[in-house]
């Protein structure tokens, strides 16, 4: 038996394929294979996906346009390679050898605290 799209099942394809959902699991839940999947639904695929990146980036557009600080430090960390940087001065003695024990979470969990007693104060 042939499988033959429908309007409604484009537009399952569609709306699965935008949520990120693996072709193997959209074509088991139509009761096709990939191969029928991937031959009859190309453009859904590839477009149902395009067309959510396109929306979501249009809503964090709109909210960084309208000052939302959360989305302008995402945008420009993401398309403005934007990014925060931690210089560090080290002195004193210089030896052969140099140890640094402080690790990156050690560093982040200090600079967390301190913003906190800020904050309280």
């Amino acid at each position: 038996m042939s499988h033959r799209p429908t309007d409604e099942t484009r537009g399952k394809v569609s709306a699965l394929s935008a949520y990120g959902i693996p072709h193997d699991e959209i074509a088991a839940y139509l009761g096709i294979t990939k191969t029928t999947l991937e031959k009859h639904y190309r453009h859904e695929l590839t477009t149902g996906l395009i067309n959510a990146n396109a929306k979501i980036a249009e809503t964090l557009y709109k909210k960084a346009k309208d000052g939302d600080t959360t989305a302008c430090i995402f945008w420009l960390k993401t398309r403005a390679r934007w990014r925060e940087v931690q210089k560090m001065e080290l002195s004193g003695e210089v030896k052969n050898e140099l140890e640094v024990s402080t690790t990156l979470a050690d560093l982040m969990l200090e600079n967390y605290h301190a913003n906190r007693k800020k904050k309280v104060k």
